[in-house]
């Protein structure tokens, strides 16, 4: 008895930790009589399928209970036909969950020598999903490996091309058959260094991001690139390559971009400077003459200041062109578009340019085609700039004969009407091949016995108005034949009570300023030549006129703290305090019988009539430099009477 207790003991013993084997194992083991139709199963077999443990129990019973146990009717009769079945299955479980099984089920014969089925089932569900994610991770870099712009490869410490992908082969030019027969295509990649640094690399085990290197394909065409790899313990490296020429390119052309930026921006202020550092002094010569020009002199010392006067007037029509183009080719420009009389700008232009035709006794002839309509809307100052230019070189390149301006109606709308504008002269000529290098900057035609005055920017400056108000430009010429320049330009049709009352009324003549006014006028300059300038241009003109200096603006502050003026005339670069902090300071901080003084800005910065930054400072207005008298005399005494 206590034999058979303790071999209970133990047998007991033994299943419990065989049934614990199978629960840890996912292993679950079962017997199957055909003639009986008996199942009896571990308790495995019934946790895989969900299921309540019965030791014994027909299957045909346990089918009614729970269908996915049909599942062993196939497993059966496979086993039967193959003896030894081995088998991964998908079982569909009662609750609508999938399982995924490995099952092994044999033939065999009992100890009555009746036929039974002997069968282990292996629930496989987690390593199935596993085997499908990595399929599917598989898949995914398979197919980032092949859709990739990148080149990704495998290679060898020599060079020899393991796999790659299509894009390898586009970087390289080859197919992926010649890339692999390659001896090295380390002999592809440069320059020299960086190939050393990458490959010294890849030997001692150290992977690299990034590194720059310069890839020549098949054709001999070199890409820049970015290569990044890893050494593998078999002797080669994962690699990838990835082609930034076209970034490089951008970035390189960014540079270039920011570099002609910059040397615009240097440029502007460079002319800027040289602009003002040349008014300056102009302004002094240009004002000595004027003031020496009305002292008694005799006919030769007379003509000696003429002759000053007229060259300081030709530099400074240098200086004012070399601004304008400046201006033109940055794009800075602004256009107006106002109501204008056409006629009034073709009359006021013959009347300027007459006395330049008297002198070299040519006839002017002035022809519009009665279509041409009086009112137009654009800007008057700009088109009358291209004529000033086109009728001036006309005139400086002929000696004898005309210059004719003909004004034609090319076409209308009820809203528009298209102009041509002709300028012809009898001059010298223009060969065919200069004909069109004649509206680029700086270009002169030279000949052998006579050199023309001028910077050869006329031209060019009338060409950049007229495109950039969407109109086209040219010339036909034949040397010794004269020359005939005409542009066209489309305007709006204007009406005449749009136009503003611009009539003189004597201002622009100088008797027409009363002598007899009286004025405190606060002078603030810095340079000495200037002050005597403006002194003696002022106190010619005015008797009465008291007029006080202050070399910058804190000494302009400090005598407007004690005195009032009735006018201030105020130069913008200054040292110490100059005229815009002076001018805020005396609009925000002095006391109100100060604050509301007239200023007129009076400077050599040319920039100040385009961008009128002196209005944002509460400047009421600008003269020039080299001032025109007339201008500053009509200025003072329009703000005086205000």
């Amino acid at each position: 008895l206590a034999k058979s207790l303790r071999y209970s003991i133990e047998r007991s013993s033994v299943l419990t930790r065989l049934e614990e084997t199978q629960r840890l194992s996912h292993i679950g083991n079962w017997e199957y009589n055909p003639e009986t139709g008996e199942f009896i199963a571990s308790d495995e077999v019934f946790r895989i399928f969900g299921a309540i443990s019965r030791p014994y129990i027909r299957l045909e019973e346990l089918k009614g209970q729970d269908p996915s146990f049909a599942v062993f009717d196939d497993i059966h009769s496979a086993a039967i036909q193959q003896q030894d079945l081995k088998k991964d299955i998908q079982v569909s479980l009662g609750n609508g969950d999938e399982r995924y099984v490995y099952v092994q089920c044999r033939v065999n014969t009992n100890t009555e020598s009746k036929r039974v089925l002997n069968g282990i089932i292996q629930d496989i569900t987690e390593r199935k999903q596993a085997e499908r994610e990595l399929l599917k991770s598989r898949e995914r870099y398979q197919d980032i490996f092949n859709k990739s712009k990148d080149a990704i490869y495998i290679c060898t410490l020599d060079g020899r091309i393991v796999d790659c992908n299509e894009a390898t082969c586009t970087l390289f030019g080859y197919t992926i058959d010649e890339l692999k027969k390659l001896d090295n295509i380390h002999h592809r990649y440069g320059p020299f260094d960086n190939r050393r640094e990458f490959l010294s690399a890849m030997l001692n085990g150290q992977p690299v991001r990034d590194v720059e290197i310069e890839v020549e394909n098949k054709q001999g065409d070199k890409r820049y690139c970015l290569i990044t790899a890893s050494p593998t313990d078999g002797g080669s490296y994962n690699g990838i390559i990835r082609d930034i020429t076209e970034r490089k390119q951008a970035e390189e052309l960014r540079k270039a971009r920011d570099i002609a930026r910059q040397s615009s921006m240097m440029k502007e202020q460079f002319i800027a400077s040289i602009s003002h550092e040349m008014r300056t002094p102009m302004n002094a010569i240009l004002g000595m003459s004027n003031l020496l020009i009305k002292t008694e002199l005799n006919e030769e010392q007379h003509n000696y200041v003429k002759s000053v006067k007229q060259s300081s007037e030709i530099l400074l029509g240098i200086i004012n062109d070399i601004l304008e183009i400046s201006t033109l080719q940055n794009g800075k420009i602004a256009f107006e578009n106002k109501d204008f009389d056409l006629y009034q700008v073709l009359t006021n232009l013959v009347n300027v340019m007459q006395y330049k035709i008297n002198e070299k006794d040519l006839s002017f002839k002035l022809e519009i085609e009665p279509s041409v309509p009086k009112i137009i809307i654009g800007d008057k100052l700009r088109l009358n700039q291209i004529l000033y230019n086109l009728v001036g070189n006309a005139v400086k390149f002929t000696d004898s004969g005309y210059v004719r301006v003909r004004v034609l109606n090319l076409s209308e709308t009820e809203a528009n009407v298209h102009l041509k504008f002709e300028v012809e002269d009898s001059g010298i000529g223009i060969p065919s091949d200069k004909l069109e290098a004649i509206f680029e900057t700086f270009t002169r035609i030279r000949q052998k016995d006579r050199l023309y005055e001028g910077t050869g920017l006329g031209l060019s400056i009338a060409k950049n108005l007229v495109l950039q108000q969407g109109g086209k430009i040219g010339a036909t010429s034949e040397i010794g034949e004269g020359a005939t320049f005409y542009f066209d330009l489309i305007f709006e049709k204007g009406d005449a009570k749009n136009i503003e009352d611009n009539k003189d009324n004597g201002q622009n003549d100088q008797d027409a300023f009363d002598p007899d006014l009286s004025l405190r006028l606060l002078l603030v300059e810095d340079h000495k030549m200037n002050q005597l300038v403006a002194r003696k241009t002022l106190e010619r003109q005015w008797e009465n006129i008291d007029i006080t200096i202050a070399n910058h603006g804190k000494e302009a502050v400090d005598i407007l703290e004690k005195e009032t003026f009735d006018i201030i005339l105020m130069d913008i670069q200054m040292p110490i305090m100059d005229g815009y902090e002076t001018t805020v300071h005396i609009r925000n901080e002095m006391r109100p019988e100060v604050a509301k003084i007239p200023i007129l800005a009076m400077t050599a910065h040319a920039h100040i009539s385009k961008d009128e930054k002196f209005k944002e400072y509460g400047m009421d207005d600008y003269v020039l430099k080299p001032f025109e008298p007339k201008q500053l005399f009509q200025k003072i005494t329009q703000y005086t009477q205000h």
